[in-house]
């Protein structure tokens, strides 16, 4: 996972959430993704790995649910 940098990293409080931008270098791609600052707080627990696996899964679900569910020809 070297290649995944965590760029920033913003807490809301108000609505419980952590922004986190993140840039994928082996994809060229930068992103940011939303997670519960429960999901944040156990991930960031368990090291900076488990941190970026989080983004990464979010970031995977996020990208299949733009998928459309039936191909046109």
């Amino acid at each position: 996972m070297d290649s995944i940098l965590i760029t920033n990293y913003k807490p809301d409080y108000t609505n419980n959430i952590m922004t986190i931008s993140v840039q994928i270098n082996t994809l060229a791609i930068s992103s940011q993704v939303s997670i519960t600052m429960d999901e944040f707080n156990t991930a960031i627990v368990e090291g900076v790995d488990n941190v970026k696996l989080k983004v990464l899964n979010t970031l995977i679900d996020s990208l299949t649910a733009l998928r459309p569910t039936s191909e046109t020809k």
